[in-house]
């Protein structure tokens, strides 16, 4: 199926300002119509009450109901000029005595006759098919004490026929109201959305090479102000992410470079010229020296990849923290003594965690240490709770680390001392991989230190995985 694409903002608030501006209009021009009609139809009320006691006094005046016959000149007086009242008056048997009308002119349908009343001395609806109609009725008595029956009965009114006009009038002014408002509002919007066509040019000016680009956050509304600063947050973390990409693509050429060059140089020394079995053996013993360094360095490339991306599954287990430092103290206790170190391990508790990482966590932890502890120093290994979580730690002495250089231990491939680190056979991962680790766990690694001073590496589990 064929999908529309969206319409555009600027589309969409001329066509709700002008659905607004429509309703409004209609709304204000009904309520104005209403209310008018009201207002003249109790003038008109009024009116046909005032007349039905005009005519009420004459009856009462007359000396019998013949005399209003010989006086109906004065009845029609009072209707001067209200072409649209009618009346009647009659017997008390009901027949007619005296109409103001010309039955033969009488608009089709109206038969005073066969008005119903239904109350007296008070205005009522008549309604006969399509006429509508306000009537008041009353019941005077001459001085005679006859009694008579008066009908004023009011068919149309000045008043309500100008209302229908005034109703067209409104219906049309709100019509070009609203089309005035559609137009207005389009070059109002245009004019309200420049800002954002502004941000758009600025953001096709961003490209790979002028990530350093940012969004002017003061020639924003306020309105579009939290936009703008997620948008210069996300160039910023682009930035990052570039320039360490960048910073990781050139530091993982050096080191690859390093044991292909040392592979290519020993192999060409030794077919510059015939070898001895025991060359060729030294030859290939140091090849597989250098392939066990790359495919480390690869191992550890493809761990942080799949750790960042969420494809590491957890194996939680419950794990007694002290038992586990011990074991890893015990594997490094060969290398220790030959580098003229101890081991010591302190506190205890338990930890829910993944035993395969945890142990490679802190083996990182501890290789580091050894390689930059001098002789006849001593390696803390130490767990103690922390709040409601676990903390695991692991402090060596020696040169310390510079303050500037702390922040970026845990970046991939950085090495605080890289002529040590090289020649250690370090790929500068270790740390990497420690942090990745923990982000795993949900916990974090962090480190403090200073010239001369402890070393201390920190690897800090929440609570949820700690009992």
């Amino acid at each position: 199926m064929r999908r529309f694409a969206p319409a555009s903002l600027s589309l969409r608030l001329v066509v709700l300002f002008g659905l607004l501006a429509m309703v409004i209009l209609a709304a204000l021009g009904t309520y104005l119509s209403h209310s008018l009609h009201v207002q003249l139809e109790r003038r008109d009320d009024e009116e046909l009450a005032g007349k039905c006691r005009s005519i009420n006094h004459l009856v009462e005046h007359a000396a019998s109901l013949e005399d209003i016959l010989a006086r109906r000149h004065l009845v029609l007086d009072t209707l001067t000029g209200h072409d649209q009242l009618l009346v009647r008056i009659a017997r008390a048997d009901g027949s007619t005595l005296l109409e103001s009308h010309d039955p033969t002119r009488t608009p089709p349908g109206i038969d005073l006759s066969q008005v119903d009343i239904r109350a007296w001395d008070s205005i009522q609806s008549w309604k006969l098919g399509d006429l509508r109609a306000r009537y008041v009725a009353s019941k005077p008595v001459t001085r005679s004490g006859e009694q008579a029956v008066v009908l004023v009965v009011r068919t149309a009114s000045d008043r309500m026929l100008l209302l229908a006009e005034y109703r067209s009038d409104v219906w049309w002014a709100a019509g070009v109201g609203a089309l005035l408002a559609i137009l207005m509002s389009y070059f109002l919007v245009r004019s309200g959305l420049r800002p954002l066509r502004a941000m758009a040019a600025q953001t096709r000016a961003v490209s790979a090479s002028r990530l350093d680009t940012r969004l002017d956050l003061q020639a924003a509304p306020r309105e579009l102000h939290e936009i703008v600063e997620s948008f210069n947050e996300m160039l910023d973390r682009l930035h990052r992410s570039f320039q360490q990409l960048s910073q990781f693509s050139a530091d993982l050429a050096h080191d690859v470079r390093t044991p292909l060059n040392n592979l290519m140089v020993q192999t060409q020394v030794a077919l510059g010229k015939p070898r001895g079995i025991d060359e060729y053996q030294a030859l290939l013993s140091s090849n597989i020296e250098e392939y066990e360094r790359l495919s480390r360095m690869m191992e550890s490339m493809l761990f942080l990849a799949r750790a960042e991306n969420a494809h590491v599954v957890l194996q939680w287990q419950e794990l007694d923290v002290a038992q586990e430092l011990t074991r890893i103290a015990d594997y490094f206790e060969g290398i220790a003594d030959e580098a003229h170190v101890r081991l010591v391990v302190r506190g205890a508790g338990r930890l829910r965690a993944d035993a395969t990482l945890l142990r490679r966590a802190v083996g990182n932890l501890v290789a580091n240490a050894i390689r930059y502890t001098p002789a006849d120093g001593v390696i803390r290994l130490q767990v103690e709770a922390a709040g409601d979580g676990m903390e695991i730690s692991v402090a060596n002495p020696g040169a310390g680390i510079p303050a500037e250089q702390l922040e970026r231990l845990f970046d991939r491939f950085y090495r605080a001392d890289p002529s040590r680190s090289s020649a250690g056979g370090s790929s500068g991962l270790g740390l990497a991989i420690v942090r990745s680790i923990m982000m795993l766990h949900g916990g974090q690694a962090s480190v403090t230190s200073s010239p001369g001073q402890l070393t201390v590496f920190s690897l800090r589990f929440p609570g949820r995985s700690a009992r």
